[in-house]
């Protein structure tokens, strides 16, 4: 019976070793899962989290393209607006350019330029506004001013100008204009 019982014994020692080593396994598997279960979730977190933020940056991104195509659009229609004024603006002075208070108003102009220049001066007008000025006696340069109206003024010794023609006028204070205009939306 030495043989048999240690033989019973070895076998019983393996079967003891073999039952730990399946228990040990069973909870390294249980621990392993557990492990890869926290991982999964704190992984699945992560990318919710970087897909939330990646979300938000792009509803911020597109947010913004419409604002500035918003803006744009506001800008290129005020712009167009404002042409359209200043173009409505040029042709109303073509007509008061043809008014009698015009003719009325071309005297006013050479003295405001005789002042401005410090002494007598010459024009430069158009040619049917010549007649008028030289009614009043104005100095006629040149009668062939490529104008809408107004005039420009020399000093007598021909070194200074003064563009009081409408085009000049409304160029100087198209900023202004524009300025207004805008601040009006």
């Amino acid at each position: 019976m030495g043989a048999e019982t240690l033989l019973g014994e070895v076998e019983e020692r393996q079967k003891k070793a073999l039952e730990q080593l399946e228990a040990d396994y069973a909870t390294r598997k249980a621990e392993l899962a557990k492990h890869t279960a926290e991982q999964t979730t704190q992984i699945a977190d992560a990318a919710k989290k970087d897909a939330s933020a990646l979300a938000e940056k792009e509803r911020v991104k597109v947010s913004g393209v419409a604002k500035l195509q918003a803006k744009k659009m506001v800008f290129d229609a005020a712009e167009k607006m404002l042409e359209s004024n200043i173009l409505a603006l040029r042709e109303v002075l073509a007509g008061y350019a043809e008014s009698k208070e015009y003719q009325e108003l071309l005297p006013r102009l050479v003295r405001y330029a005789s002042k401005r220049l410090g002494g007598e001066v010459g024009v430069i007008c158009r040619q049917n506004e010549a007649p008028t000025l030289k009614r009043v006696g104005v100095k006629i340069i040149s009668s062939n001013l490529n104008s809408i109206g107004g005039l420009k003024a020399e000093s007598e010794n021909g070194n200074l100008e003064l563009d009081l023609t409408f085009e000049e006028i409304l160029r100087s204070h198209e900023e202004e204009a524009r300025a207004f205009i805008l601040s009006k939306e």
